[in-house]
């Protein structure tokens, strides 16, 4: 497999050989020591990211890259941009031109490495790990089991800006805004079940199944429908949220989430023929 393409840019050209020596294991790295020299060469390549340095003699940092952001090589180009100093001024503006991320100099090499990735993933290039989106997941529940709000919905901005799964970031973007409306309760519930999603494939110890008779699966359905019927409606929900921490079929699995969504939206009819369709499901399975 071809290594993956980075261009660096900077007028030192320590500080080249220093990029280059440190990422060439990993990456192509390609080195130019002008803003001019880099649109040249996007003028006929495209590499997959861009390190870029802001301050540079004739042709800054900012002003290349707002050259590079008129060029079909250049506009959706991701972008880190290097500094000898946090410069608020300038990552301000560097952002309203679309950079992922900015690093500082000096710089540390995992650092710079493990930003590198984040930015590549965050456009789609590197596929995000469904065990590291599981750890970010966690962190959301777990700052909302600490009712921090505002660090939950920070951590979940983060998850978004990730190129994941369309079914998992619309859960996540639901869950965000049912926290900014102030109802927790709900928000939880989606992240729990994007997590119980996200464990059918990285095989933690949280995704490990109880065993239930049919008898009893059979009982537990019944008491949601019968739940249902008197209009308790979070009973239900929870219901339905224990059943799914047992081994029960896929089928049943599916049709009880579903039940669950539509409790989330208030549509009771919806969530009862979803029940009613899981323990058809389950005698289908056992015949």
């Amino acid at each position: 497999m071809d290594k993956m393409k980075i261009l660096a840019v900077d007028d030192n050209i320590i500080n080249l050989a220093t990029i280059e020596q440190e990422l060439k294991d990993k990456y192509e790295v390609v080195t130019v020591n002008s803003g001019a020299r880099a649109i040249r060469y996007l003028n006929k390549e495209r590499p997959d990211l861009v390190l870029l340095d802001v301050q540079m003699a004739l042709m800054d940092g900012i002003e290349t890259l707002k050259e590079m952001r008129t060029m079909d090589n250049g506009a959706t180009l991701p972008v880190i941009m290097l500094t000898s100093k946090k410069d608020k001024e300038t990552v301000i503006e560097g952002s309203k031109l679309g950079i992922l991320d900015y690093v500082v100099k000096p710089f540390d090499t995992q650092d710079l490495h493990e930003r590198i990735s984040r930015a590549l993933k965050k456009v789609g290039v590197l596929p995000m790990e469904d065990k590291e989106l599981y750890d970010l997941v966690k962190q959301v529940q777990e700052e909302l089991q600490k009712s921090n709000v505002r660090n939950a919905i920070l951590k979940m901005e983060e998850i978004l800006s990730f190129k994941i799964d369309e079914e998992i970031f619309g859960r996540m973007q639901n869950a965000k805004a049912r926290l900014r409306a102030n109802d927790i309760e709900t928000a939880e519930r989606l992240v729990g079940r994007v997590l119980k999603m996200l464990e059918r494939t990285v095989g933690t110890e949280e995704s490990a199944k109880f065993p239930i008779s049919a008898g009893e699966m059979n009982a537990r359905l019944l008491y949601v429908l019968n739940d249902l019927e008197n209009f308790k409606v979070k009973e239900a929900s929870q219901k339905l949220e224990d059943l799914m921490r047992f081994d029960i079929p896929s089928v049943v699995a599916e049709s009880c989430s579903a039940a669950q969504e539509r409790l989330e939206e208030f549509d009771d009819g919806a969530a009862e023929e979803l029940v009613q369709q899981a323990l058809a499901e389950m005698k289908n399975h056992l015949i």
